[in-house]
């Protein structure tokens, strides 16, 4: 499976980011050069915790790190450039993987293209297809008896132990000035500084949305509307549905990111998660939440709904130069006196102590990532330890859970876990061309059996 990875990142690497040049979005979470990831975290004016970054906030970096970002964003297949901004990228995409088990050879492959494009310095546009092919593999197992795979889509058809999936990705993206982008887009968002998000994450299928970000000052704000699908029975998470009776449910997300100094910022962030239809009628999009400049809470409790909203904190602190600590805060539900007696409880352990209540549903993140150059290269390692108590993100129904396709928005595994990680990146230039080499040590084990369900 890390081999599966590695290979697929790899391959993303060199077929996919060559194509964005010229374009005001880098629709690519996670493979940001180095050098650029490091001078975004420096610079004041950037918010980093907002993936994927649009590329006129690299438009600072100069000299060596300029060199090292041509090399990565510069197309090699197709490109023509035009006057007044116009310009069109397209690449190949191709993949082919091999596995020898003691149930034979297994095989995983793709194909599909990339094309992308500006039609004035304003305006910019990305699409991206390929249909992938795979085997019944062990680790994709459970995904395919559930009709989809984890990150691509639902089951198109099968040959015997052959299973074939959809990847599609697209966004339009207008930049009227520096202060406004407005985006609209079936893809993923990631919001954070680690490895992880307790808030929002690229874990899941690809999401139609729309997203409106506003910069000004040191402050960024950011709001998201996404639809997505519910694949279980709204009330048994044993029941799959068919492909035609998948139901809909919406997001409505914002992301308060401020740089309060050069070295210390903090995010508010905040989610409603609604279905589109319930029992007595079709609700659909629900207009109360479309206001981007409202707290959800508020407007929920005065609808009358039972609608899942989430908050969150996200903060990032700049010790030493080039070396970061950060963390999350997620709330979903709590009581202060039941998490005051878990915390106790952890302290100093009382079988006679009522703790562990179920509904304290929350999440905690923190780590340290710290960036190095050394022998012409430049390297990257991080700690980080994640912790989400159980029910986390789900609520009375699957069509309102903090999840689209059966994945979690958030965490990969969902929540009921505790994980250490630990991560090295190096990236060196060989002959012009950049080597990269990354590896990673998880510890993830669940939590503990609660001792008081109700």
């Amino acid at each position: 499976m890390m081999l599966k990875k590695a290979a697929i990142s790899l391959t993303i690497l060199l077929t996919a980011v060559l194509a964005i040049n010229a374009q005001p979005l880098n629709s690519r979470i996670g493979l940001t050069p180095l050098k650029v990831e490091k001078a975004i975290l420096q610079n004041q004016k950037n918010h980093s915790s907002i993936q994927p970054y649009r590329l006129n906030e690299t438009s600072f970096i100069k000299d060596e790190s300029q060199i090292l970002m041509d090399l990565a964003f510069n197309p090699s297949w197709f490109s023509k450039k035009g006057n007044n901004g116009k310009s069109i990228f397209i690449q190949p995409y191709i993949e082919g993987l091999s596995f020898a088990g003691v149930s034979g050879v297994k095989t995983s492959a793709a194909a599909g293209i990339d094309i992308s494009g500006t039609l004035h310095k304003k305006l910019a546009f990305g699409f991206a297809y390929y249909r992938q092919f795979e085997n019944d593999l062990p680790y994709l197992k459970g995904a395919h008896l559930r009709g989809f795979s984890p990150g691509l889509s639902s089951t198109q058809s099968t040959s015997g132990d052959l299973y074939q999936f959809n990847f599609l990705q697209a966004y339009v993206s207008y930049s009227p000035n520096n202060h406004f982008n407005f985006e609209l887009g079936n893809g993923k968002q990631f919001i954070g500084e680690g490895y992880r998000s307790m808030l929002l994450s690229d874990n899941a299928n690809n999401s139609p949305y729309f997203k409106l970000s506003t910069n000004f000052w040191n402050i960024s704000y950011t709001n998201i509307w996404a639809f997505h699908q519910t694949i279980y029975a709204p009330y048994d998470v044993n029941s799959m549905l068919v492909k035609d009776d998948y139901l809909g449910k919406y997001t409505a997300s914002h992301y308060l990111d401020w740089n309060i100094t050069k070295r210390f910022s903090i995010g508010l962030f905040e989610t409603v998660v609604w279905q589109t239809d319930d029992s007595l009628y079709h609700r659909g999009f629900d207009v109360n939440y479309s206001n981007p400049l409202l707290f959800y809470r508020p407007v929920e409790f005065s609808i009358g709904s039972p609608d899942n909203v989430l908050v969150g904190l996200n903060t990032k602190f700049r010790l030493f130069d080039h070396q970061y600590f950060y963390g999350q805060l997620l709330l979903d539900e709590f009581l202060l006196k039941e998490v005051r007696a878990d915390v106790a409880e952890a302290i100093s352990p009382d079988t006679s102590r009522d703790s562990g209540w179920w509904a304290n549903k929350f999440g905690i993140q923190v780590g340290w990532k710290g960036y190095w150059e050394l022998a012409g290269g430049d390297f990257r390692s991080r700690v980080e330890y994640n912790l989400i108590r159980p029910y986390t993100y789900a609520h009375s129904g699957a069509t309102q859970s903090y999840t689209n396709f059966g994945q979690s928005l958030a965490h990969t595994n969902g929540s009921n876990l505790n994980e250490w990680i630990a991560s090295f990146s190096a990236v060196k230039l060989i002959n012009g061309f950049p080597f990269n080499l990354n590896g990673k040590i998880k510890n993830y084990f669940k939590s503990g059996k609660q001792k008081r369900l109700i």
